[in-house]
C-alpha cells in the first residue's frame, strides 16, 4: 500500500456550480444505452433479470472516483453505465484523502495509507481535527462515499508488536473501512454499486434529490451482513464495528433490500447534536500544552466523538433530537444502543419520547472485541424506525486516551489517573499456528527447581501439565526434525509441507481439553496462568535476585535494561522505593496496596514475564501504550485525589514524579510548602514531546 502525504483537509471550498455546469454537459444516460452489469454471478443475473424488466433503476446517474493514481482501482468493465468522475474538469488532486464535495452521487476508494505509528490510514487522518470530520459529514449527506483500507489501525496487538489494536477514536458511517490493505476495498466498492443500481428508479430519485442515498445505503449494507442473522442483531455492536471484514458480505441481501425499497419504505434520517455537556478546563480537568486539540473532535448532526480528557467522575451529554426527519413525516420510534462499552457504566435518559436525552458515561478500561482486537472507544449509536424501515444509526463515540488509566472509589469518585499506562498484551502470539506456542507450552509444563517451573506449579494442576507436555512432545520432535533438514536445499518443497501439516496440528493441540473441573484447554490454561502470575504484587520484590540472574542471562539482550527501566519508572512514581543494597520494596505494605499501585506494579510483571521468565515464547514491546501523539502529550507522572470525606468533594490531588511529589488545589494551582501561595502553571512539551510543566 503506498504511503500519503499530509493533504490538508478543509471543506470551505465545494465548488458546487462549476461542477453542476460539469454535470448538465455530461447530461444522463438514456435507457438501455448500457446493460446494468457484466457480472454473470448470481447478483449479476439478478440485476440484468431486474434491469429486463425495468424495475432496478442502475447506474447512469452514479459515478466512481479513484484517488489512489489506480493502485486499486475498480474494474469499470463489470458495471458499464458507470461513470468515472472527471478528474481534469476541476482543480482538486486525484490522489489521497478528498477534500471536496462532489455535487454528483459518487463512491470513490483511496487505497493508500502510512504506517500506524507515523500517521495511519487516511480514515484516521480525517478523525483527528473537526474540519475532517465535519468534511466527512458533508460528503455523507452530499451522496458521496469513500471507501479506505484501515491496514495498520485495526489489528490484533499492541504497540506495534502483529499489530497497535484499534486506533480510531471515532465510529460513524460516512466513510466505509475496510479490514486490511492494498485491495481490500474492492468488494465493498462492488457490493455497492451493485446495490445502487437494484434500487427502483423512483426510489433511487428520491434518495438522490434528498440527499440520503449513503445513510439509506449504510442503513441497507449493515443489515445485510453474515453478523446479523436476526432483527435485534442490527441494534447491537455486531452490525456497526469501526472496521468492516469483507468476508461477512452478503450482496444478494444487499441487492434485496434495495430492490425492494420502494420510496413508501425509505428509512429515516437520524440527525442530533450537543446543546449541553460537561464543562472542561484545561490545566484543572485536563493537561495539555496552550493549542493543543480540545476533547471535541466531531460535532455534526450524524457524529459526536468526544476524547475522555477531563478527570471527571463521569461525562455528561444532553443531545437534541429534534431533527431526525421520515419523508413520509410518519411518527418515529427511537433507540438507543451501546453498541462498544459496558453498560453498566453508560447511562441513557430518553423518556416520553421527547426530543431531548441525556448520556452520562464513565471512564471504560480497554476492552476486546468479538474479533480480538483491543478497543478504547464507547460507541452508542441513535436509531429511528419509521414503522417501515430503521434507520443507519447515528453514533456518539467517548474515546479513552490508550495511555491513561483511571481508578475509582466505592462510591464512583475518581481517585488517580495513572498517566504512562503500560502495554497491556501479554505477548502470547496472535495465530494459533505460530510455532511460539510450542515453546509456550514446554514453559508452563516442564518440571523443575526454577524459578519459572516453581510459579507454574502453583497455577497449574500436575494433570494439567502432564496433559500439555503429552500434547507438546510428539509436535517438538516433528519441529525438530524439520529444523533438521532445513538446511538441505532439495528439501525445500517437503519442508513447507512438514510445516504445514505441523502448524496445523498445532493449532489443534490448542483446543485440547485438559483433565480437572476447570474446562480449561491448552491455550486457556497457558493464557490464565501467565495472565494470574502477572497479578503478584509481591513477584519482583520477593525474587528479585533471582529474577536479576535470570535477566542477564536472557536470549533477549535487553532484559536486564528493560527491568531496570521499568523498576526506575515506578520508583519516580512513589510506588517502589530503593533500600541499602540496591533492593527494593514497595512503599506501601503489600497488604494495603490501592489498586492502583497493583495496577502498576502488574506492568512491572509483564515485562519480567516477556524479557525474563519467559524471553522465547512471549513477545511484547515493554514500551507504555502507545497512542496517537497528535491526540496527546506524554506526562510522565500520576495524580492522586484528595477528596472530602463526607462529601467526596475534590480538594485537589498529589503529583508524583520524578521521585518527588507535588501539591496541588483543585483549581489546578501548584501549592508550594508553606507560607508560600498557590499559583497558576503553564503547560508545554519539550523537545523530546513530553509535557512539562512550571
Amino acid at each position: 500500500m503506498p504511503a500519503w502525504s499530509l493533504i490538508s483537509v478543509s471543506p470551505s471550498h465545494c465548488r458546487f456550480s462549476s461542477c453542476l455546469v460539469l454535470l448538465l454537459l455530461l447530461g444522463p444516460l438514456t435507457a438501455g444505452q448500457a446493460e446494468i452489469t457484466t457480472r454473470t454471478d448470481a447478483v449479476g443475473k439478478l440485476l440484468t433479470e431486474w434491469d429486463k424488466a425495468g424495475t432496478a433503476a442502475g447506474l447512469s446517474a452514479i459515478f466512481y472516483e479513484n484517488r489512489d493514481h489506480q493502485h486499486s482501482p475498480l474494474n469499470l468493465a463489470l458495471y458499464p453505465e458507470l461513470r468515472l468522475f472527471p478528474l481534469n474538469a476541476h482543480s482538486g488532486s486525484d490522489i489521497g484523502p478528498s477534500s471536496m464535495l462532489r455535487p454528483l452521487p459518487m463512491i470513490g476508494n483511496c487505497s493508500m495509507a502510512a504506517p500506524a505509528n507515523k500517521g495511519g490510514s487516511l480514515p484516521r487522518l480525517y478523525q483527528m481535527t473537526p474540519d475532517g470530520t465535519n468534511l466527512l459529514m458533508m460528503q455523507y449527506l452530499a451522496n458521496n462515499l469513500m471507501i479506505y483500507p484501515e491496514h495498520q489501525d485495526h489489528d490484533i496487538g499492541a504497540n506495534g508488536v502483529n499489530g497497535y489494536g484499534d486506533l480510531f477514536p471515532i465510529n460513524n458511517g460516512c466513510a466505509l473501512i475496510s479490514q486490511g490493505s492494498s485491495g481490500s476495498d474492492q468488494p465493498f466498492l462492488q457490493a455497492f454499486f451493485a446495490t445502487l443500481a437494484a434500487f427502483p428508479p423512483e426510489t433511487q430519485k428520491i434518495l438522490i434529490r434528498q440527499r440520503i442515498l449513503m445513510p439509506t445505503l449504510q442503513a441497507i449494507f449493515r443489515r445485510s451482513n453474515q453478523m446479523v442473522v436476526k432483527d435485534l442483531d442490527y441494534f447491537s455492536g455486531v452490525a456497526h464495528p469501526v472496521v468492516f471484514d469483507s468476508t461477512k458480505l452478503d450482496e444478494l441481501k444487499m441487492i434485496h433490500r434495495a430492490h425492494d425499497m420502494t420510496p413508501d419504505k425509505i428509512p429515516p434520517l437520524v440527525q442530533i447534536s450537543a446543546v449541553e455537556e460537561t464543562a472542561l478546563t484545561a490545566g484543572r480537568d485536563y493537561f495539555e500544552p496552550s493549542g493543543a486539540l480540545t476533547h471535541k473532535l466531531a460535532d455534526t448532526p450524524v457524529s459526536i466523538a468526544r476524547i475522555m480528557r477531563g478527570s471527571v467522575d463521569e461525562y455528561g451529554m444532553l443531545v437534541y433530537l429534534g431533527k431526525i426527519s421520515d419523508l413520509q413525516k410518519r411518527p418515529l420510534k427511537l433507540l438507543f444502543q451501546v453498541l462498544q462499552g459496558d453498560p453498566k457504566l453508560v447511562q441513557i435518559e430518553h423518556s416520553g419520547g421527547g426530543p431531548y436525552a441525556r448520556i452520562r458515561v464513565r471512564w471504560h478500561p480497554p476492552m476486546i472485541t468479538a474479533s480480538g482486537i483491543r478497543s478504547h472507544r464507547v460507541d452508542i449509536g441513535i436509531f429511528a424506525s419509521n414503522g417501515a424501515n430503521v434507520s443507519a444509526p447515528a453514533i456518539i463515540s467517548f474515546y479513552m486516551l490508550p495511555n491513561e488509566r483511571r481508578f475509582y472509589d466505592a462510591d464512583g469518585h475518581l481517585t488517580e489517573i495513572a498517566y504512562q499506562a503500560y502495554n497491556p498484551d501479554l505477548g502470547l502470539p496472535v495465530s494459533p499456528k505460530d510455532q511460539r506456542w510450542l515453546r509456550a507450552m514446554l514453559d508452563v509444563a516442564i518440571a523443575g527447581d526454577g524459578l519459572r517451573s516453581r510459579m507454574m506449579e502453583k497455577l497449574l494442576a500436575l494433570d494439567e501439565r502432564k496433559a500439555i507436555q503429552a500434547a507438546w512432545m510428539p509436535l517438538n520432535d516433528r519441529q525438530q526434525i524439520i529444523r533438521g533438514l532445513e538446511a538441505k536445499p532439495d528439501q525445500k518443497d517437503h519442508v513447507a509441507k512438514l510445516k504445514a501439516d505441523l502448524e496445523n496440528d498445532l493449532a489443534s493441540a490448542l483446543d485440547l481439553k485438559l483433565p480437572g473441573n476447570r474446562g480449561l484447554t491448552v491455550r486457556s490454561a497457558i493464557y490464565r496462568s501467565l495472565d494470574t502470575l502477572s497479578t503478584f504484587t509481591d513477584f519482583y520484590t520477593t525474587f528479585q535476585k533471582e529474577l536479576l540472574r535470570l535477566a542477564g542471562s536472557s536470549p533477549k539482550k535487553t532484559a536486564a535494561d528493560d527491568v531496570r527501566k521499568e523498576v526506575q519508572r515506578l520508583i519516580d512514581l512513589g510506588i517502589l522505593i530503593e533500600q541499602a543494597g540496591g533492593f527494593v520494596s514497595t512503599v506501601t505494605a503489600t497488604e494495603r496496596l490501592s489498586a492502583a499501585e497493583r495496577y502498576q506494579l502488574q506492568g512491572l510483571n509483564l515485562t519480567l514475564l516477556s524479557q525474563v521468565l519467559f524471553p522465547e515464547a512471549l513477545e511484547r514491546s515493554t514500551e507504555p501504550a502507545w497512542v496517537d501523539p497528535r491526540l496527546t502529550a506524554i506526562k510522565p507522572w500520576r495524580d492522586i485525589f484528595r477528596l472530602d470525606a463526607s462529601t467526596g468533594t475534590r480538594l485537589g490531588w498529589i503529583r508524583y514524579q520524578a521521585g518527588r511529589t507535588f501539591n496541588f488545589t483543585a483549581d489546578g494551582h501548584f501549592l508550594p510548602e508553606a507560607p508560600k501561595k498557590a499559583h497558576a502553571v503553564m503547560y508545554q512539551t519539550n523537545p523530546l514531546g513530553i509535557l512539562e510543566w512550571k
